[in-house]
């Protein structure tokens, strides 16, 4: 039987990778936008057994610009259980003549670091500096791996200002092998066919899409397909994903379970700081800042196919570790003082991504901390920081389902959400102007949520940095001088205050008996997304804010104000913008509030937000009038 397979499995091969017309010629349609067109992709996985893994790539890509380049994706991983077969790629002119054939000897070879000091990944990719565009290129690789645990995804619509002519994947597995996939985002477009043994998508002429304002990532409205199987292997470990409560209990008990030992001697240190404290939270927060004192953050990809954290005590002694090793250190200090945490695995990035909870099977990039309380309500660490603080997430991980990994429960939960009005930022200011057309300001700045998050740097920056930052960031005063800036960090409330003074000698400019100047000098709110006269694709708010501003201007004595903007009120399903002046003798008080919400619309709301926006813009740009008096 296995050998009929294997006969069919080549045929297959055959068939699939074959000569294809190399000529760089087009309709206009799929021209349209497009910086590179696919015209062939096809990707064949093999299963032979559960623990056995052939991937197959045929890929024939146009180039037609220098920003096309990066969409030639021509390259392979190898580890200690994934080798490479075969990797060759041709490439050909416009009119489909041969310009160079590269063979395996031609491909550069790197580590696949991204910052790491410690792995067994290497990568073989092509390094091609075209003559002349456009050029087509033909690729074709081979890999052969044990490690069956990471089944390639296909996501057919690779990126923005690409076409595709055809896309497709065929996986074929033997009898014993329990393959299975989830669809995303699915229409007429995508072709699927299923038999005893083998699934098939494929896609054909499909127009690249312009990266538009506000554009969501692809995978929220474009089709993909992800795939696992049910028992796998990594690194000649035997896993089961047949629900989340069993693939738990096996990172668990195979990943996590013999890494836990800490030193005595550390546990002596620990239990001196504690103290008599017996509030669990409490104890917590002085280990977790002990974690940050003694250790630092280094990618590491060893152990069981990078996802094995290193021994506990290692970390202890090295006093480093990547995002698994700090998290289960961190873990099993926890332990020795009788505190619950769970380690749980988690998509990191500043684009919110979950874990798909219909879906067992190896997901996540990154790993973190959670303490349940008494009511299971969770406070999350992020490890691998050492100036974060405790309990708080930051938009690396927030708002997103997460793998809580236990040997008895595991589960999807979700981590911390900082929703619209939480993203917090205050501004009260006193501006001075005065009779020698100079002006002097005052600001302090209290920020909560994200928006505190971002603003943490400014806690780590030398002086020169930080003038810049308030030079550029209070740019509607021109020629100015930062003549104080203090950055106080309140990290048990999570409030981040900046205390900014500033004074400029040209800023107020009479002309005559008059002076025009803008009321909201300090933290205008003038960004108005592109106009798109016909929009394609939906559009995202991913993270909603409110700013909340009060500025009391102080005019010269011999001035008097002659008219002032108009009340701002409008709400709206993006948010709401409310702005209000009084005057009060020789005193002009300004109060703004803008909310933003987060959001997830269709292509034919997108006008309406502009305007919106457009509204706000011209708003904070509006100008008071004083006279002589």
């Amino acid at each position: 039987m296995k050998k009929i397979f294997f006969l069919f499995i080549f045929l297959l091969s055959i068939s699939i990778f074959s000569q294809e017309n190399l000529f760089a010629v087009f309709p206009d349609s799929i021209k349209e936008n497009a910086n590179a067109v696919i015209k062939n992709n096809k990707t064949v996985i093999i299963f032979s057994s559960y623990n056995s893994m052939v991937v197959r790539k045929y890929r024939v890509i146009t180039v037609f610009n220098e920003l096309g380049l990066k969409n030639m994706n021509a390259y392979e991983y190898m580890d200690n259980s994934t080798s490479i077969i075969n990797i060759e790629a041709t490439i050909y002119d416009a009119f489909g003549s041969e310009i160079k054939k590269i063979k395996r000897k031609d491909f550069k070879e790197n580590s696949v670091s991204e910052g790491s000091i410690i792995t067994d990944n290497r990568v073989l990719y092509l390094d091609y500096t075209p003559v002349k565009f456009p050029f087509t290129m033909v690729y074709q690789s081979e890999i052969s791996t044990s490690n069956t645990a990471f089944v390639p995804s296909w996501y057919p619509i690779e990126d923005f200002y690409v076409s595709i002519l055809n896309s497709s994947i065929n996986i074929q597995y033997a009898s014993d092998v329990k393959l299975k996939s989830k669809e995303f985002n699915f229409d007429d477009k995508v072709l699927k066919i299923e038999t005893k043994g083998s699934l098939l998508y494929s896609i054909k002429n499909f127009k690249a899409f312009r990266k538009e304002e506000l554009a969501p990532s692809l995978s929220k409205f474009t089709p993909y397909v992800i795939f696992g199987l049910n028992k796998f292997q990594i690194e000649g470990v035997e896993g089961s994903a047949e629900s989340w409560e069993v693939f738990g209990k096996w990172m668990h008990d195979v990943l996590l379970s013999d890494t836990e030992e800490i030193p005595q001697t550390t546990q002596l240190a620990l239990a001196k700081l504690i103290g008599n404290e017996s509030n669990n939270l409490k104890k917590a927060k002085i280990i977790y800042e002990y974690v940050q004192n003694k250790t630092r953050y280094v990618s590491i990809q060893l152990g069981i196919g990078g996802w094995k954290p290193m021994l506990a005590r290692d970390v202890d002694r090295l006093g480093y570790g990547d995002c698994k090793a700090l998290t289960n250190y961190t873990r099993s200090l926890l332990k020795k003082f009788n505190i619950p945490s769970y380690y749980a695995v988690v998509y990191a990035d500043d684009q919110k991504r979950d874990i798909v909870e219909d879906f067992v099977s190896m997901q996540g990039n990154h790993v973190i901390l959670g303490i349940p309380d008494v009511n299971d309500n969770i406070t999350w660490l992020e490890c691998t920081s050492q100036t974060l603080p405790f309990g708080f997430q930051g938009d690396f991980t927030d708002d997103r389902k997460v793998l809580l990994v236990s040997g008895e429960a595991s589960k999807i939960v979700k981590t911390k959400a900082f929703l619209n009005e939480q993203n917090y930022q205050k501004t009260t200011s006193k501006v001075t102007l005065n009779d020698d057309n100079s002006v002097r300001c005052s600001v302090v700045i209290n920020s909560k949520g994200i928006i505190y998050d971002n603003k943490l740097v400014l806690k780590k920056s030398n002086n020169d940095y930080i003038k810049k930052y308030y030079a550029d960031y209070f740019n509607v005063i021109s020629e100015k001088k930062i003549t104080k800036a203090i950055i106080e960090d309140d990290n048990k409330n999570l409030e981040l205050n900046e205390i900014v003074e500033f004074e400029s000698n040209d800023f107020v400019k009479p002309n005559q008996d008059k002076i025009i100047v803008a009321v909201n000098c300090i933290n205008q709110f003038s960004f108005v997304p592109k106009k798109h006269k016909d929009r394609k694709i939906p559009f995202e708010i991913e993270r909603g804010f409110c700013y909340e501003d009060e500025s009391i201007i102080t005019i010269p004595s011999n001035y008097k104000v002659d008219s002032v903007p108009n009340e701002q009120n409008v709400s709206n399903e993006f948010g709401n913008y409310i702005c209000k002046i009084e005057v009060n003798g020789n005193n002009v008080i300004y109060k703004r509030k803008l909310l933003i919400k987060s959001g997830y619309y269709a292509a034919d709301k997108y006008e309406s937000y502009r305007k919106f926006r457009e509204l706000v813009a011209r708003s904070e740009n509006n100008k008071m009038l004083l006279i002589l008096k």
